[in-house]
């Protein structure tokens, strides 16, 4: 399937405009670099918490950050979070401190109160969306509403007891908050014990549906072990290109790939977006997949030396370029499709790892063409001025 019909266009007469746009690009990052003083790294490198807190009504973010510095939460980070539609989400950021921060979850827990419904009975003492299935079993066993003979039949309590607050609490997993008892109702649970229930706890405004920590040694280790993955990937490719081809093919490929990966890099920088774990993964796929493309190129350029030997050079390469322009064009048109809907569309989890995609399939097109060709080009210029 042929998308573009037959080409003539002088890429290498253009390669003067295609170093231009990449020296514009490399000098951007390297500015934003030195302007944000470096990558914005997420907890993943740089260490710290992050707590997802789901609330029966948002809050404004102001006042929620000026709640958790009143608490004694040094310099935290708010901002909405949208997993799901219609959950009322935010996620909330802490640098790593000196003590670290085992008790941050306790902190937020403290300064949420404020959140928390108004009028509470005197018997309603427990959160019923924040508390454990450990505290409903133990405080069932404690009050014993079935009536077991806890003295014979202790085992057979403490079974039936966790069986039915994991019931209850599995309504609550289901929606993450609740504001009334109908749900919990809908289940096979006793009588006497949905009583004891609705007595004891109240519904609370808010919840944490998820944390994360990273020690600062951890942090550093993720770091350095990213530099080598990429260091490994490339000299890898480097030694493959240079086994199926020839050292500068080998050579030209990896300088197309340290550029598409520097201004994918910069872009980050550039967006002021988190750099985490997933953008790793997603920067390997765009040398994967930068890589692809150039090799295509690479082996239709072998081929047509071979087969038109008294062809000149640039003619030979741009000739290649134009007969695979067509299968690159749908490639990356397809492939861009996809990145785009999980950019638009994927949610704030993977948002970041679709932007480093979505960077990378459009730097790891232009390079195949304007970056690796023309590398592999002077490269051989040379070669073969110094046989002659």
């Amino acid at each position: 399937m042929r998308l573009i019909g037959k080409t003539n266009i002088d890429f290498l007469g253009k390669r003067g405009i295609g170093a231009m746009i990449s020296a514009t690009l490399i000098l951007g990052s390297i500015a934003s670099f030195v302007f944000h003083g470096g990558l914005r790294y997420g907890i993943d490198f740089a260490g710290g918490s992050q707590v997802i807190v789901l609330f029966a009504e948002r809050p404004e973010l102001d006042v929620l950050r000026d709640t958790l510095v009143a608490e004694g939460i040094e310099d935290p980070t708010i901002q909405e979070f949208v997993a799901q539609p219609g959950r009322e989400e935010v996620l909330i950021r802490t640098p790593l401190t000196d003590e670290g921060n085992a008790g941050l979850l306790g902190e937020i827990y403290s300064a949420l109160k404020v959140f928390d419904p108004v009028e509470v009975s005197v018997s309603q003492e427990l959160d019923f969306n924040t508390v454990s299935r450990e505290v409903v079993a133990s405080r069932l066993l404690e009050v014993n509403p079935l009536e077991f003979n806890t003295v014979v039949d202790i085992d057979d309590a403490r079974a039936e007891y966790e069986r039915v607050a994991d019931l209850a609490l599995s309504a609550r997993d289901q929606v993450g908050l609740l504001s009334s008892w109908d749900a919990v109702e809908g289940t096979d649970i006793d009588p006497r014990i949905l009583s004891w229930i609705q007595a004891t706890f109240y519904f609370g405004g808010y919840a944490v549906v998820g944390q994360d920590f990273v020690g600062p040694q951890v942090g550093a280790d993720l770091r350095l072990q990213t530099a080598y993955a990429m260091f490994w990937a490339l000299l890898g490719l480097l030694a493959y290109i240079t086994y199926r081809f020839e050292s500068r093919f080998g050579f030209a490929a990896v300088v197309a790939l340290v550029h598409d990966v520097f201004i994918a890099v910069g872009a980050f920088s550039i967006a002021n977006r988190e750099f985490n774990l997933p953008v790793v993964a997603a920067f390997l796929t765009i040398i994967g997949y930068s890589l692809n493309d150039t090799v295509v190129v690479f082996d239709r350029i072998r081929e047509n030396r071979q087969t038109q030997r008294r062809m000149p050079l640039a003619e030979s390469i741009n000739l290649s370029i134009n007969q695979t322009l067509s299968r690159t064009v749908l490639t990356s048109g397809t492939t861009l499709i996809v990145v785009l809907s999980l950019f638009f569309y994927g949610g704030p989890v993977i948002n970041n790892f679709a932007f480093a995609l979505l960077i990378g399939v459009l730097v790891g097109t232009y390079s195949s063409i304007f970056v690796a060709s023309p590398v592999y080009y002077e490269l051989s210029k040379r070669a073969i001025a110094k046989k002659k």
